[in-house]
């Protein structure tokens, strides 16, 4: 039974490795033969992508380099104006694998073939958003000097990870977060929708924003030890009266917020009002 295994493992060694033979005789007429295997120590992963930039430890192009056995972790990002629709590795169907723009290959024995699909996605230019926020790492640190990336519109975070990014328009959009050296820190992808403030994660790692149209927006994003983006809250950060500076959740000299809920000039009255107040109260 042992004979009969090892034959079977040596020939299935001939068949899947190249093989290099050489044989000389001996003094009793008999041939030692020795055998070499070859095994490549990398494989080639080519990539086959329209709209879309597949990086493998940040190193992006037609073909990566993996290591034999080794899970390589991909990230697949769709150019500003696409969203990915389909990925293939050699034939088979693995999108559903696809989670926040992230994809792991099983143990890598051969040459791999990665084609992705992509769709252009329409987006709402009429209905623009300033989004603020802040980028902190998993321990709650706040992560400075970063490249904050939504759609193709930027801004950096100041010391305290705080940044701003102006006119980002309604619908779908990847979301970047890039090192000081260039390098892909964190990603995810974000739809902004219209209706009442809120945020929901999808399966596949993305999050859908819904916002009031031309909300100013403040999101809590956090970048874990995986590279993926966690988008904890979104609040609607929009001045209660345009042009002024009153927070929809602040309160101005006495008079609560929530004049947000009466008419325009309503509200500018009750604010005024207030004010006149107060300075009654201080002379």
């Amino acid at each position: 039974m042992r004979k009969t295994a090892a034959f079977l493992l040596c020939f299935m060694l001939l068949l899947v490795c190249p093989v290099a033979a050489s044989a000389q005789g001996t003094p009793g007429g008999g041939i030692d033969a020795t055998i070499y295997a070859s095994v490549p120590d990398s494989h080639w992963i080519t990539v086959e992508a329209e709209h879309a930039q597949v990086t493998l430890d940040g190193q992006g192009g037609a073909q990566l380099k993996a290591a034999r056995l080794s899970e390589p972790r991909l990230l697949i990002r769709p150019e500003n104006g696409y969203r990915v629709t389909r990925v293939t590795l050699n034939g088979t169907d693995v999108t559903d694998a696809v989670i926040g723009g992230y994809y792991t290959l099983a143990p890598v024995y051969e040459d791999k073939t990665l084609t992705v699909s992509t769709e252009a996605v329409q987006q709402e230019t009429d209905d623009t958003h300033d989004i603020s926020g802040t980028i902190v790492d998993e321990s709650g640190n706040p992560v400075p000097g970063v490249t904050v990336d939504i759609g193709g519109h930027t801004g950096v975070t100041d010391e305290d990870g705080h940044f701003t990014v102006e006119d980002v328009p309604d619908g779908r959009h990847p979301v970047t977060i890039i090192g000081p050296d260039g390098e892909i820190l964190g990603y995810t992808e974000i739809e902004i929708v219209d209706g009442q403030i809120g945020v929901t994660e999808g399966e596949d790692g993305s999050f859908t924003i819904t916002s009031p149209t031309d909300a100013a927006l403040d999101l809590e994003m956090t970048i874990t030890s995986d590279g993926r983006i966690q988008i904890g809250k979104v609040t609607d950060v929009t001045p209660a009266v345009p042009g002024s500076d009153i927070p929809k959740t602040g309160r101005v000299g006495g008079a609560a917020a929530v004049c947000i809920l009466l008419p325009a000039a309503v509200c500018v009255l009750a604010v005024r009002l207030a004010r006149a107040k107060g300075k009654r109260r201080s002379a």
